[in-house]
């Protein structure tokens, strides 16, 4: 999943007026560290709230977060993507829930073996439902939506999470009224490939061909050996600091990769914002070969540096033993 940026945390209840606590406010739902042995006790598990459109009898639309940290994905609770915008057609209110073992929803503060037998998609589904049968949401009628018998709960999530709601309405026949599962990645592939084939095929052909063209510069830089070529590349992108070449080169696959989340959002995404970048100059774009690996280079290290960049921190940083980089507001 991918943030939604400048979005405003200050919210007012769309009929009455009334100003709501703002979207980045944390809540805390006791969830069982292991569902197969409730008696090893609870962990804080977070969660973030709209009921700004919320009307009694109205939907509870909840969002897992997925693999990552949830709070980067507040933006999920507006109307700017399905999630909110569900919860706005029919007066409902909108969740998001942090994954377990993921920002700060941890059941154990470290990623032993012991840790891990509890970080299972099981566990994970299972999440959902004592959520659901459990959660007293801090809205007028908030102790009257737990489980299905008093109100529709809708499950959303994408990529993983997308395939983490699949799991769920399969497994739990009944507990969802209905979900909406983006990009759903159901079948384990070691090497997918083709993960970025609809991209290439169904993006402006213009913008595909620029992307190739430099891609394939890039991967001939960082593969050449050149010490010089490389670090020349990295700090024409302000990344020279970014020890590792894998790390650097990830960086360029964000904006593809957000291609996915269209579904979820409305259009004008980072994918749609790189390609007029790239394409769209002096009031002209060009036919479907683009304009070329100068051109194309030359105004994505310009996006990436006035534009991209400037809703993000990249910095560098160890995580279990290895350099990576991260992404935060």
């Amino acid at each position: 999943m991918r943030q939604i940026d400048a979005v405003s945390h200050e919210v007012w209840h769309k009929t009455n007026g009334t100003k709501l606590p703002p979207l980045n406010t944390t809540y805390y739902f006791d969830q069982l560290i292991d569902h197969d042995n409730p008696s090893l006790g609870t962990f804080k598990q977070r969660y973030w709230l709209s009921y700004q459109y919320y009307e009694p009898g109205g939907p509870i639309v909840l969002m897992n977060g997925g693999e990552g940290d949830a709070s980067t994905l507040i933006g999920y609770l507006t109307n700017l993507t399905m999630v909110g915008y569900i919860a706005e057609k029919f007066k409902g209110a909108a969740v998001l829930l942090e994954h377990r073992f993921f920002g700060e929803s941890n059941p154990y503060p470290d990623l032993s073996v012991k840790s891990f037998r509890v970080h299972t998609i099981e566990q994970a589904i299972n999440d959902h439902e004592y959520f659901v049968k459990n959660v007293h949401l801090p809205m007028p009628g908030g102790n009257h939506v737990s489980g299905p018998d008093e109100a529709a709960w809708i499950l959303f999530g994408g990529s993983y999470s997308g395939a983490l709601a699949s799991f769920t309405m399969t497994r739990k026949p009944g507990l969802f009224a209905a979900s909406y599962a983006s990009s759903a990645v159901v079948q384990a592939i070691s090497d997918y490939w083709a993960y970025y084939e609809p991209i290439r095929e169904y993006l402006a052909p213009n913008c595909t061909a620029d992307i190739e063209a430099v891609v394939n510069y890039m991967d001939g830089v960082l593969t050449s050996g050149n010490a010089s070529a490389i670090k020349f590349l990295k700090d024409s992108f302000g990344l020279g600091a970014v020890e590792h070449n894998d790390d650097f080169a990830w960086i360029f696959a964000e904006i593809p990769q957000s291609w996915q989340s269209n579904a979820l959002s409305i259009p004008g995404g980072p994918m749609f914002q790189f390609c007029d970048a790239i394409e769209v100059k002096d009031g002209k774009v060009p036919g479907p070969n683009g304009w070329g690996l100068d051109h194309a280079l030359a105004a994505w290290i310009n996006f990436y540096n006035s534009t991209y960049f400037a809703s993000r921190a990249y910095s560098s940083f160890s995580c279990i033993g290895n350099n990576v980089l991260r992404s935060v507001l």
